[in-house]
């Protein structure tokens, strides 16, 4: 079970990563739109849909990263003075209730609504008129590296009721 955690961290270490190289290109293509736009009153058609594509991708692939390193929202005011053990407990209690079921639909719709992309090679209703469906590829991905990240979350709290850490 170890070697599946390093796996899995590791995944989504370097996806996260890479990922982050989105962020210089983002940056790169809002500053020329606004050097465009306010500097020559000459903006672009492109730049404004680039820059939700680019930000879509970086946030949906930053999902199981953020998971890792233990960046989501969290009320711990209660769960920060409970034993290891009893926090192992609900993390793996709270996995199966709400995260499972949660990331599975997530997948499913997602993969549902990726295809219907793919289907109809849909494209962007604006002028600049782009194709959508490669970027709605990253949904469904998105939310299976964040079910990998919860199981391998899932595994360390295991080792958390044992009394081991990973």
């Amino acid at each position: 079970m170890r070697k599946i955690v390093k796996f899995i961290d590791n995944l989504n270490e370097l996806i996260g990563k890479i990922t982050s190289i989105l962020a210089y290109i983002l940056l790169f293509v809002v500053v020329f739109e606004v050097i465009r736009r306010k500097v020559f009153n000459n903006p672009t058609m492109w730049a404004f849909e680039l820059s939700y594509m680019l930000y879509a991708v970086m946030f949906l692939m930053g999902f199981g990263y953020t998971l890792k390193h233990k960046m989501h929202i969290g009320i711990d005011v209660l769960y920060s003075r409970l034993s290891k053990k009893i926090q192992g407990i609900l993390d793996l209690i709270t996995f199966f209730i709400f995260f499972i079921p949660f990331t599975l639909v997530a997948i499913k719709s997602s993969w549902i609504f990726m295809l219907q992309s793919w289907q109809g090679l849909e494209h962007s209703q604006s002028p600049w008129a782009p194709p959508i469906y490669p970027f709605k590829t990253f949904m469904p991905i998105a939310f299976i590296l964040l079910l990998l990240q919860g199981i391998s979350e899932a595994i360390k709290s295991y080792y958390k009721i044992k009394g081991e850490e990973l």
